[in-house]
């Protein structure tokens, strides 16, 4: 009898919900290649909590021919994910990227010949072959397919955030927070995945219901995977150009060269640009990313962020010891500073102390009477 309780009506919203967004996510405009993996990766998910909601609707004891259904797709969970973290930040995927696909391919032909097998031949090859033998292979190679690709992508995403610090002076824009929260949330699957796992196999058998909790997680990180997904579809991110496309000459002047630059950049203003990346400069320099990044870093011993943050700092420096009365923070927008934090921040990475308390140290000091010097901590006698 097909009846829909509890536990299958909340495991079926989260994967009405999760194909709702992945339909949505295949005609979102902006990082469409990207969000076609999301879309991919969702409805992946979607389909691994499909046999739980059927289960537990009474679908497989009304229709026994759904065994092998092929629903569980887990050995592309993994890739999709790695795939998607890379193509969010990357110009292009790397090269022959369907080869991460092929032991989800190969798992799901087999899975489509034992579907469609007789019903009573489907039932004798899940019991004296599928259960005791490809089972817990299929599930040892999920389980080390996603922790592989976790470890991956969390490297990528770890490279891609050093590679933002160097070349985007707003990088606190595009740190990516929700990236790290899917892929903590997966890793917290990937965990309870391998907890049920080993209780199940090492200290007691564990019934469809006994594994529910296991089931109501993955509808969270559905869940979760849709919501954020959709609300960050249309965020463009700085791309990485993984492969240099320039070659330095050997006997460069770095210092001389940095030098002129900086002080091309700063005479134009171009420092005031909030999302200013050292792909925008090297173009209007005409030159490559690469070969700018590499000036700054060897002629200056600084990055491209520092240089021009350094610059920002300055100009509201200036501001603040000619006693501007402008708000603080409209100050730092038009010094071109994406938010109050990011400034406050960095202002006080370059000079030590907040912007408030740097303003008021200069008035004190442009208080001093002539000849008299003070400093922070001294008590007039």
């Amino acid at each position: 009898m097909i009846r829909f309780g509890p536990w299958s009506t909340t495991l079926g919203l989260a994967a009405g919900f999760g194909a709702l967004v992945s339909v949505l996510l295949l005609t979102a405009s902006g990082n469409r290649p990207a969000n076609r993996l999301l879309a991919a990766l969702l409805g992946v998910s979607v389909l691994r909590l499909m046999p739980y909601v059927l289960g537990f609707a009474g679908f497989y004891d009304a229709y026994p021919w759904l065994s092998f259904a092929p629903f569980d797709l887990g050995l592309a969970t993994g890739p999709l994910l790695y795939l998607y973290v890379r193509r969010l930040v990357t110009p292009t995927l790397p090269a022959r990227a369907w080869r991460h696909f092929v032991p989800a391919g190969v798992m799901l032909g087999y899975t489509l010949c034992a579907f469609a097998l007789p019903l009573a031949w489907k039932s004798r090859w899940n019991d004296s072959v599928h259960e005791p033998w490809i089972a817990p292979v299929e599930s040892a190679a999920n389980m080390l397919s996603l922790a592989a690709y976790l470890v991956a992508s969390v490297h990528f995403h770890g490279r891609y955030q050093r590679w933002l610090l160097e070349h985007v002076s707003d990088r606190d824009s595009h740190r990516q927070p929700w990236i790290t929260t899917v892929l903590v949330s997966l890793e917290l699957g990937w965990t309870a995945t391998v907890g049920f796992a080993f209780v199940d196999r090492f200290l007691t058998p564990l019934s469809y219901y006994d594994r529910f909790p296991q089931y109501l997680l993955f509808a969270a990180i559905v869940l979760g995977l849709g919501l954020e997904g959709w609300r960050h579809a249309g965020h463009r991110f700085p791309q990485w150009a993984l492969r240099a496309d320039g070659a330095p000459a050997p006997d460069r002047d770095w210092a001389a060269l940095a030098a002129g630059w900086e002080a091309r950049i700063q005479s134009a203003g171009w420092w005031r640009e909030p999302g200013l990346t050292l792909s925008d400069v090297a173009r209007r320099l005409g030159t490559n990313e690469s070969y700018a990044s590499r000036a700054f870093n060897r002629g200056l011993g600084r990055n491209f962020n520092t240089v021009i943050n350094a610059m920002r700092v300055a100009a509201v420096q200036q501001r603040l010891a000619s006693n501007d009365p402008t708000p603080l923070l409209t100050m730092a927008l038009e010094a071109g500073f994406a938010s109050k934090a990011s400034f406050n921040r960095i202002f006080r990475e370059h000079t030590g102390l907040s912007p408030s308390a740097w303003r008021t140290a200069q008035q004190t000091k442009n208080r001093a009477p002539p000849g008299l010097e003070t400093t922070e901590g001294d008590v007039p006698a």
